[in-house]
């Protein structure tokens, strides 16, 4: 997915780029991208930034915004895009312009892009109290951080003010940075936060995902980000130096395990079944906050009483049970209650609670994969044949809260099988579902158990 995709970035916007790890880079790769989409840019700075690089051929405007206005908009109408500044000082830096000019560029181009922020080419950083200069125009606040800096000593070698990093999340200096920290930083009111408009949209996003080891770590600060609520509804993880296609969009997601039926295949209510030292719920459960998704419905319905014990030791922060009182329909009442639970998702995985040996990899390939390409549908492929888990994307929602009777996604899948994402499993074994005691003991004598 391209970076102006990942960040959602709209018609006409004002885009302000602040934080540390990128900020330059991202400012020229939505450019670029905005450009080929045909609309017109004006990129500025409201602190200080080099030059763009003569070879680039951006035209380079210096002076003030309103005694200019009408040659910034003659270039903008032949050149398509402009660079906008107050002046180079003696550095050969460029002065920032006020950020209440902002307006007046917002006026003359589709996308203004403005690098609001600065960290002396570090990796990470917290704002003082005079920062970030972000126009009170700015629709998109785009907050960069490195990801190289995870693991690393909070220290100025890293850390733009890393004494402030320290004070706003209380660690001490020279402690390594961890995820955590990181996500904290993003999610906090004097951090990424600080300064932000109101109704301006955040997204953090996390460069330098260049290895799986980073892009690993990305995916799991962007979860932690989106798991602590608040303005914070996407996080784009991406690198701006493995080609034009490698973001990741990482919006609002739930796991809904379905676990309402009466087990009647079974003989009794198999959510309870013990495998391996564990109820097959409570295996579900596990698996299900082991993920990346940001919530976990559970919709119980056939003796909800009997099982909910089983979830007694559970912190419920992202955990929420729903009860299905018509389960006796079918495996169709469970999707709409587990739907009607959510609000502002995404996208939804729906897993069964009879498959005991998927585990949060499993689920996590298809939340990837729907970040990766906004994929409305996603589901693993076993030899050939769809299987269980399957993810919606939110605009097939009301198909889904339409199904009636025993039946479950497939009949949406079937119309929309050209749009279907399919994650190819080199091992079926996590796929097998249990509808008899003979399914259970052929699964046990597979597995050594």
């Amino acid at each position: 997915m391209k970076l102006a995709d990942a960040l959602g970035l709209g018609v006409r916007e004002v885009v302000a780029i602040t934080g540390a790890g990128g900020k330059t880079g991202t400012l020229y790769r939505l450019a670029q991208e905005c450009v080929a989409r045909g609309q017109t840019v004006v990129a500025t700075t409201t602190t200080h930034m080099w030059p763009p690089n003569p070879a680039d051929g951006w035209p380079l405007l210096l002076g003030s915004v309103p005694e200019q206005r009408r040659r910034i908009a003659q270039v903008i109408a032949t050149e398509g895009r402009a660079f906008v500044a107050h002046s180079v000082d003696a550095s050969g830096r460029l002065q920032g312009i006020p950020p209440a000019d902002v307006a007046a560029l917002a006026a003359l181009a589709d996308i203004v892009l403005v690098e609001a922020d600065g960290a002396r080419g570090l990796w990470l950083k917290a704002p003082a109290s005079h920062e970030p200069a972000i126009p009170p125009q700015a629709s998109l606040v785009v907050s960069v951080v490195g990801l190289q800096a995870v693991g690393r000593p909070l220290d100025s070698a890293v850390v733009h003010r890393p004494e402030r990093v320290a004070e706003i999340l209380q660690v001490r200096l020279g402690v390594p940075i961890t995820e955590e920290m990181v996500a904290a930083l993003l999610t906090h009111p004097q951090g990424a936060l600080q300064g932000v408009p109101g109704g301006a949209r955040v997204v953090p996003f996390c460069n330098q995902a260049e290895g799986d080891s980073a892009r690993a770590a990305g995916r799991r600060i962007a979860a932690r980000a989106l798991q602590a609520g608040g303005p914070v509804q996407r996080v784009v993880v991406g690198s701006l130096w493995q080609g034009d296609d490698a973001c990741e969009a990482w919006g609002q997601t739930a796991a809904v395990i379905l676990a309402a039926g009466e087990g009647r295949r079974f003989g009794r209510l198999k959510q309870a079944e013990v495998w391996q030292g564990r109820p097959l719920l409570v295996r579900a459960v596990d698996a299900a906050l082991a993920s990346l998704a940001t919530e976990v419905r559970i919709v119980l319905g056939c003796q909800a009483e009997s099982l909910l014990p089983l979830l007694a030791g559970y912190d419920k922060t992202r955990l929420q049970v729903v009860t299905n009182p018509g389960w006796a329909e079918g495996q169709a009442s469970s999707i709409r209650a587990g739907l009607a639970s959510l609000r502002n998702t995404e996208a939804a995985v729906f897993c069964a609670a009879d498959q005991p040996l998927l585990t949060a990899a499993e689920i996590d390939a298809l939340l990837v994969r729907h970040a990766a390409t906004g994929a409305s549908i996603v589901a693993p492929s076993v030899h050939g044949e769809l299987r269980s888990p399957v993810l919606f994307a939110r605009r097939l929602f009301p198909e889904l809260a339409a199904l009636q009777g025993d039946i479950g996604g497939r009949a949406v899948i079937a119309r929309h099988r050209a749009e279907v994402q399919v994650v190819e499993a080199a091992d079926s074994a996590p796929y097998a579902d249990i509808d008899s005691e003979e399914d259970l003991w052929q699964l046990a004598q597979k597995n050594g158990c």
